[in-house]
């Protein structure tokens, strides 16, 4: 298995460069797909920082790596330091060998195979991941999404598709969904992004219908357990809406995560509170991360609040 790394180059000085990496690519041999198949890595900084108790990680799985890797990788990033607006994950992004066959339901069945079987057990062997999973996709890769909330239901928690081309092949995703009405979805979210109806020659139109039937059926409750929620966003365009869209679904997801500081030198307990609350809402167990206890105890004796600065890292989870 071949590993590179991904790096920027930044020059310290006219003599010198220093790379900054973001992740790690690592070629995985899939006897599902026949082919090798290219896997970016991102590990959040406390993955690593021997200070802090090991701990698991959510997962997002991110679709057409090559293009989003490091932007996104970047993105979690911020939105964990701090005030974090989301937990520290470990990102998995799938490079393409033949898009169209992968991503579109011709394909499909085979690349989620690949990642059930055989992508998914090598992360949860190399790293320390937590049972909860997300997938990012955009364009056809959004379509992909959407057929593995269909076809694999179990697979991710969360499933996220921005600007998905539900009219591929005849509108093949909302048949799929029409044979799905009644059906038991666990509890899985499913969150959509799209740029709203543009004048455009190539099928726009229909674009947008596919979106307003799949939200009116999602609005009549013909899906058991599915929590959605459809966000246009008019003034972007098809190559945009995913990175605004990422930004705020992944901040909505785990909303309850951000708590103003202010409120914690008020009630401490406040924490507790909101991760129970996340918890419900996800139906899976989150706690405050090490480093954030840590953090937020610090910042508040910092303002000479050491009373509950002791409540917070005295927290039990």
């Amino acid at each position: 298995m071949r590993l590179v790394f991904l790096c920027w180059l930044v020059a310290l000085s006219a003599y010198a460069q220093n790379p900054i990496c973001i992740g790690e690519r690592y070629e995985l041999p899939s006897t599902v797909m026949s082919e090798t198949r290219s896997i970016d890595v991102y590990l959040p900084p406390s993955y690593t920082d021997a200070s802090l108790k090991p701990a698991s990680y959510p997962v997002i799985y991110l679709l057409d790596a090559e293009s989003n890797f490091r932007y996104f990788s970047t993105m979690v990033e911020k939105l964990t330091q701090g005030v974090p607006s989301m937990p520290e994950c470990i990102v998995i992004g799938i490079e393409n060998t033949d898009r169209e066959r992968d991503l579109t339901p011709e394909g499909n069945g085979r690349f989620w195979q690949f990642v059930a079987d055989e992508l998914r057990p090598w992360v949860e062997k190399q790293y320390r991941c937590a049972d909860f999973r997300i997938v990012v996709g955009h364009s056809l890769s959004g379509l992909a999404a959407v057929n593995a909330l269909l076809t694999h239901p179990t697979l991710f928690n969360v499933y996220v598709a921005h600007d998905p081309s539900l009219w591929w092949n005849d509108n093949y995703a909302i048949e799929l969904f029409k044979q799905r009405k009644g059906d038991d979805f666990q509890h899985r979210l499913l969150y959509i992004s799209h740029s709203g109806y543009k004048v455009r020659h190539n099928g726009r139109s229909r674009h947008i219908e596919t979106l307003n039937k799949l939200q009116a059926m999602t609005a009549k409750g013909d899906f058991k357990n599915l929590n959605s929620l459809f966000v246009e966003y008019p003034d972007e365009n098809h190559g945009t809406v995913q990175v605004v869209g990422n930004l705020d679904l992944l901040r909505q997801v785990f909303a309850e995560i951000f708590i103003d500081r202010n409120d914690i030198e008020e009630n401490p307990q406040i924490i507790k509170q909101r991760y129970e609350a996340l918890s419900r809402k996800l139906h899976y167990r989150f706690t405050p991360s090490e480093s954030y206890l840590k953090n937020t105890a610090r910042w508040l004796r910092k303002n000479g609040k050491e009373t509950q600065a002791k409540a917070v890292l005295n927290f039990e989870f």
